[in-house]
């Protein structure tokens, strides 16, 4: 067998690894609560045995012989002759992270890289997919025809007709890369059990919503601020249980992972029932400043000053945003709200210099004319905007750009942008209105550009770069701070 094959099948082999891995590790959840539960102890047996008979078809014989016993010890169980009590099921879930271990040491390479980045997509929407591409290469040999005969009148009949065919194949492309939430809500049950037993707590997660679907990108990328919010949830939020029932609540807290969609956006809700974050109302925003913590001692999970400023970037990367609501003694609830899709964006086009940008029209408040009263030969100012004093910054400042490669203009133009508290102007050449966006990653090479979230190729072939807003916005509130 050569090595791509075999690559191809080492990946073949973790991609359904996972899968059997993450219902191995739910049926054993679900066992603990129900551990007479036959269908469970039937479904467990089958997993491990799935993964036993794969393993040793791709040759790793390290996770054969672990597999084996594991599936050994789930048939003892599985014919009465061990009960399936807390501390073995806690063994067996930490027989799960050595499986995972294992699938990991001998493929951490290409095998590993192929099977994250895969997905599945249903037979029909490739059906669909293709009869699409073929219709357009129909479409456009009538185009060629008919620029031939020069018949422009049906030429443009027929480019209205492409324009339609390509619409529905990018609305289907953007659909297959969908995925229920189901999955990663679920994965979080182990994360609540696990850190709420080792810090002497009790908690359950509930999910609602779960057949919500986001990009699948967007799945991978909340993995780890999700994570951290619920380790956080119980380690501020939820009290022993003791005190608990002193306050009059049930000895068990609740973490809850909800989503829906809400005005062409996800909205991901996780929420606690424990005592609320004891920070004033109009200081709640800076727990998502770096080094803010409300914990009076340092545990492994919190009080070091790290974490929350990490999920506030995490969750702007997505273009989204997230806000907090707390109640002291009642719980919180961190609202993060991300677009459907982040293969296409709705952006405002502007010139600065020579060059094109695109800002996220969720961003864009407004545009005017920078007054001429309001200019100076700076990079950046302040204007006053309907009694409100509002800083600006030129793009052409901010990005280096040549002002000798511009147009001298006498009009410059103030693109008044907004996330969250923050507002500010970007200050341009010109302005070119809306614009939908494919966006383009910048690549390993450009690495993270300060400002910018991507790029995007216009109908010109001209690259546009597309806006990083909040981190602009909180780089130019930081210059004013220490100004």
């Amino acid at each position: 067998m050569s090595e791509i094959d075999l690559n191809e099948l080492m990946a073949t082999f973790v991609e359904e690894a996972v899968e059997d891995i993450a219902a191995l590790e739910s049926g054993l959840l679900a066992l603990e609560v129900s551990p007479d539960d036959a269908e469970v102890k039937q479904e467990l047996l089958r997993r491990a045995h799935t993964i036993k008979g794969n393993a040793s078809c791709v040759g790793l014989t390290s996770v054969t012989t672990f597999a084996h016993a594991y599936e050994e010890l789930l048939e003892r169980i599985h014919e009465n002759a061990m009960q399936a009590d807390p501390a073995v099921v806690t063994l067996l879930l930490s027989g799960i992270d050595t499986f995972r271990r294992l699938i990991s040491a001998p493929t951490a390479g290409g095998a590993q890289r192929t099977a994250a980045r895969s997905l599945r997509v249903a037979s029909e929407k490739l059906d669909r997919m293709l009869d699409l591409t073929g219709e357009i290469a129909i479409a456009r040999g009538r185009v060629l025809q008919l620029l031939a005969s020069a018949d422009y009148e049906a030429v443009t009949e027929v480019e209205g007709h492409l324009g339609m065919l390509e619409g529905e194949l990018q609305e289907l492309v953007m659909r297959a890369r969908m995925v229920p939430v189901g999955p990663l809500f679920r994965s979080y049950t182990r994360t609540v059990r696990d850190t709420a037993a080792t810090h002497g707590k009790a908690a359950e997660l509930v999910t609602s919503g779960e057949d919500v679907e986001v990009d699948t990108t967007a799945v991978e990328m909340l993995r780890d601020p999700l994570t951290h919010m619920i380790r956080n949830a119980i380690d501020h939020g939820i009290e022993e249980p003791e005190q608990r029932i002193a306050n009059g609540k049930p000895a068990t807290g609740t973490i809850t992972l909800a989503a829906h969609h809400e005005a062409g956006s996800i909205v991901i809700r996780i929420s606690d029932d424990g005592a609320g974050i004891k920070v004033d109302g109009d200081r709640l925003e800076k727990i998502f400043e770096p080094g803010f913590t409300t914990s009076e001692s340092v545990t492994d999970l919190s009080g070091r000053g790290v974490g929350m400023d990490v999920v506030r970037r995490a969750v702007e990367s997505l273009r989204g945003t997230i806000n907090v609501e707390t109640s002291l003694g009642e719980g919180s609830t961190f609202t993060i709200r991300i677009p459907l899709t982040l293969a296409v964006i709705d952006g405002f086009r502007v010139t600065a210099a020579t060059e094109s940008f695109i800002v996220p029209m969720d961003h864009v408040v407004e545009c005017i004319e920078l007054p001429p009263a309001d200019r100076s030969a700076e990079a950046s100012g302040v204007l006053l905007l309907r009694d409100e004093i509002v800083p600006y910054v030129r793009l052409r400042n901010l990005f280096g750009l040549s002002v000798a490669s511009a147009t001298e203009n006498l009009r410059e133009n103030v693109l008044v942008v907004r996330h969250g508290s923050a507002k500010a102007g970007l200050v341009v050449d010109e302005l070119h209105g809306s614009a939908q966006a494919v966006i383009k990653p910048l690549g390993n090479y450009f690495g993270e550009v300060s400002g910018i979230a991507g790029s995007s190729i216009l109908g010109n072939g001209q690259v546009a770069l597309i806006l990083d807003t909040p981190s602009i916005l909180r780089n130019l509130e930081q210059e004013r701070e220490h100004a």
